[in-house]
């Protein structure tokens, strides 16, 4: 489980052993102390308390995405290093959502009373991620006023408080807080988990949103919570409409009772309240105390095809814009076009929208006059723009880097991105939901597994038939039915869609990643096996699946074909991808979460590609490491990819190139697609572009 928790802001974990019967982990040391060991000074300025919950965020996001859920977090769980830096640690009794046994120790309730959500009190064992969110929501409730919401002389009191209290006013511990800030810890600290964030990202967004002033009333706040969620908003309005949300209702000063808790269930939690201080004494459960924890220059060659083209920008004001100005890219490279690639003629629409329109904006659609000139696009490779992730948001840009454009503001994980067939949207995974977000800004909630604990593939097949579905990593193949699919919340609705029962689930798989081939007849897949030693190990099989049946295979790699670099250490895919044909492209994982050497696989010669000097992998940049985040253009003749120079070590930069396939090992030298200097900060930062087939 420790495996799965890699992430910036999570407490990383170097080793593990035993040492006369007694199993220990190695963590990295994090002198800065704990929250707790600040707590005790008081209450923390505004400023200090949003920069932890906005660093916290997407690591518990991650967590959850992965069904773990924390279920101990408190102040003394976070810790800090020399920097000040936060991070969490100690998931000693996390455990996996949905997993069979209720939790690692039994099915006891475990966990902190002042930082127990309604459900933990009560021992379900249906808990997911939006109890943490309730802790934090604690949390941050001790951090801006300097106590816990519930005081009681007793665990067992604090507890059923947690079940029937109102969540305090903030405005009654400290004045100076702004009241805007109850909302948020009232939606955060919400009795019945529907009614609380559904990411601890939509909590993050919304205290920005408070303490950039960008949001001054409850009523506002409210609005702000609608906005972060995006979720189910339907279809964008019709041409001409006017689409209007009604205003939200003023909170109310009380939170209502959990829903649901009958009398009988009142008496008994009571009943249950006063045996707990026996409990505590005869089972040792509860953990009431803090645990001490050179310039580049550009490509000239005329094969490589002048890939930055300046783009005419557009005047008339009907073109479409969005909201925030796109962001410019830094610079234009100057090349010498001498194969210029011809951009496909693409219908013009006729009507285009002049906002970016938001779940709870109000959208204005103004035709377009027929005789208003819309420029060519570039296209490159078959593509004209690059959908790509920074900083857990999708950005949008054309394939020469201008318009470079932001479309998610939710800062939630995004894995998985590819385009819709029809080139209109989005797709990724998020958690264990598949959402699209169109090219306004408008995202839509279109599967949604509930019960799931992980969802690692959803990828469409090429005649849009089909979609192959990595579902706790048994792999389902079945018809592309869009409204099927949306009602399906579990394994089994998958079992009963599909046409082939051999082909849902697929049997002996353990299965990460997948990727069509062109003509939709065959599948290649990532999946976790184990090599002579039975040591487990990442492989990929490229299996026939034209038919109904236990598919063949017909091809499987690194296995014995080549070897991987850093694979005895770390026998990690990172990711990859196939022209459809025959060409993989692939990296391995030697540092920052997956950055490695680069590979291209031909499954016609069962070789790697290699290099002059006989390496087995390619290194088309700077003829050194490292490399993530590939994938083929739609016409199989450029390679995507992000890199990164381990050469600069810690000031190494993350860099979007996209190169012509044919010219690597010709000495030509590339420059990467311009984007804004210091654009990616995270040097763990997985942008996985998605080209978009031009149409």
């Amino acid at each position: 489980m420790i495996a799965l928790l890699e992430h910036p802001a999570i407490v990383p974990v170097y080793d593990f052993g035993e040492e006369e019967e007694q199993p220990f982990i190695v963590m990295r040391y994090m002198s800065g102390g704990s929250l707790a060991d600040r707590l005790k000074k008081g209450a923390f300025p505004l400023n200090e308390a949003v920069q932890i919950i906005d660093r916290l965020a997407p690591a518990l996001d991650a967590a959850h995405a992965k069904g773990i859920v924390h279920r101990d977090l408190k102040p003394g769980n976070i810790l800090f290093d020399q920097y000040g830096n936060a991070f969490l640690s100690d998931f000693g009794i996390a455990r996996l959502g949905q997993s069979g046994a209720g939790t690692l120790t039994g099915t006891a309730i475990l966990g902190t009373p002042a930082y127990m959500s309604p459900e933990q009190v009560q021992g379900d064992k249906e808990i997911d991620g939006r109890s943490d969110i309730y802790a934090l929501g604690v949390i941050f409730f001790q951090m801006i006023t300097g106590g816990v919401p519930y005081q009681a002389d007793t665990p067992a009191k604090v507890m059923m408080m947690h079940l029937l209290e109102p969540v305090p006013m903030i405005s009654k511990v400290n004045h100076d807080i702004p009241v805007e800030y109850q909302d948020v810890i009232k939606h955060a600290m919400a009795k019945e988990p529907d009614q609380r964030f559904s990411t601890v990202g939509e909590m993050a967004t919304a205290i920005n949103t408070i303490f950039r002033g960008e949001k001054t009333s409850p009523v506002s706040v409210d609005q702000t919570l609608a906005s972060a969620t995006r979720i189910g908003t339907g279809p964008l309005p019709s041409k001409t409409t006017v689409a209007k949300k009604a205003p939200a209702a003023p909170p109310k000063t009380e939170v209502p009772a959990r829903k649901g808790i009958s009398p009988l269930t009142l008496i008994i939690g009571g009943l249950v309240a006063l045996g707990l201080i026996g409990v505590l004494a005869v089972a040792g459960v509860f953990i009431f105390s803090p645990k001490g924890k050179s310039p580049e220059p550009s490509l000239t060659p005329s094969e490589a095809a002048a890939i930055y083209m300046p783009t005419p920008t557009p005047t008339d004001t009907t073109i479409p814009t969005h909201t925030s100005s796109p962001i410019p890219p830094t610079h234009t490279p100057t090349i010498t076009q001498t194969d210029t690639p011809q951009p496909t003629d693409a219908p013009s629409p006729t009507d285009v929208p002049t906002s970016t329109p938001q779940p709870t904006d109000t959208m204005t659609w103004t035709p377009v006059p027929t005789n208003t000139p819309i420029p060519d696009a570039v296209v490159i490779g078959g593509a004209d723009k690059i959908a790509f992730v920074n900083a857990n948001n999708i950005y949008l840009m054309n394939v020469d880097g201008t318009e470079l454009t932001k479309l998610t503001s939710d800062n939630s994980e995004k894995r998985q991105l590819e385009w819709t067939p029809d080139g209109a949207k989005i797709l990724y995974i998020s958690g264990t939901r598949v959402q699209t977000v169109d090219l306004s800004g408008q995202v839509n909630v279109v599967v949604s597994f509930v019960t799931a604990e992980y969802l690692d593939a959803f990828e469409i097949s090429p005649d849009s038939t089909k979609v192959a579905i990595s579902l706790n990593r048994e792999l389902f193949i079945v018809p592309l039915d869009w409204d099927k699919l949306s009602k399906i919340k579990a394994k089994s609705g998958l079992m009963a869609l599909a046409d082939c029962p051999e082909h849902a689930p697929f049997a002996n798989y353990s299965v990460k990643n997948v990727q069509w081939s062109a003509d939709s007849t065959r599948l290649a897949i990532n999946f976790l096996g184990s090599d002579a030693n039975g040591k487990w190990i990442d492989q990929i099989d490229v299996l026939n699946v034209r038919r109904c049946g236990q598919p063949n295979r017909l091809d499987e790699f690194p296995a014995t074909r080549f070897t991987i670099s850093g694979y005895e250490k770390n026998p990690i895919i990172q990711n990859f991808t196939w022209d459809g044909t025959s060409l993989f492209s692939l990296t391995g994982y030697i540092r920052n979460d997956g950055y490695g050497n680069l590979y291209v696989y031909n499954m016609e010669r069962h070789q790697p590609r290699t290099t002059m000097e006989g390496a087995n992998y390619i290194d088309p940049v700077k003829g050194s490491c490292c490399y993530r985040d590939p994938r083929w253009s739609p016409d199989g003749r450029y390679l995507i990819f992000v890199f990164q120079d381990i050469g600069l070590g810690a000031n190494s930069v993350s860099k979007l190139y996209l190169i012509p396939y044919s010219s690597i090992g010709t000495g030509v030298t590339y420059d990467p697609i311009p984007l804004p200097e210091g654009f990616f900060t995270n040097p763990k930062e997985k942008p996985q572009p998605a080209l978009r087939p031009a149409h």
